[in-house]
């Protein structure tokens, strides 16, 4: 009686959580000259988490829709000298992922597309 109360109890959180572990890749034409070519992307809307690559911070707002995934992050150490934002989106069908920095030193703003799928261990290359 108590593990059912327990599970009925916890459900609700488990439905409205989501961990995604992506491995995006740079095959755009016009990204050749981006030196990133895969990216592991995590991402915990429990926590509001977010990986890129080695770039670790806590997202400020993250949005899950029925077609993306979307994240806002402020004030986030992006080189050893200067803070900015990031901000980015995953479409959910077409599997795009397309990140904005902006530096607050220079209000530079970079951005990078990428080709995403689920993360397989089995899927790597050598």
């Amino acid at each position: 009686m108590l593990k059912n109360f327990l599970i009925f109890l916890l459900f609700p959180f488990l439905l409205n959580s989501l961990e995604l572990n992506i491995l995006c890749t740079n095959n755009l034409e016009k990204n050749h000259n981006v030196d990133v070519k895969d990216l592991f992307v995590t991402i915990d809307t429990d926590s509001n988490k977010v990986e890129l690559g080695g770039l670790s911070f806590y997202a400020s707002e993250v949005n899950v829709t029925d077609t993306n995934i979307s994240w806002f992050g402020e004030n986030i150490s992006l080189y050893s000298d200067s803070n900015g934002t990031v901000s980015g989106i995953i479409g959910r069908f077409s599997g795009d992922l397309v990140l904005d920095f902006i530096r607050y030193e220079d209000n530079q703003k970079s951005s990078l597309n990428f080709t995403c799928k689920r993360f397989r261990f089995k899927d790597r290359k050598f």
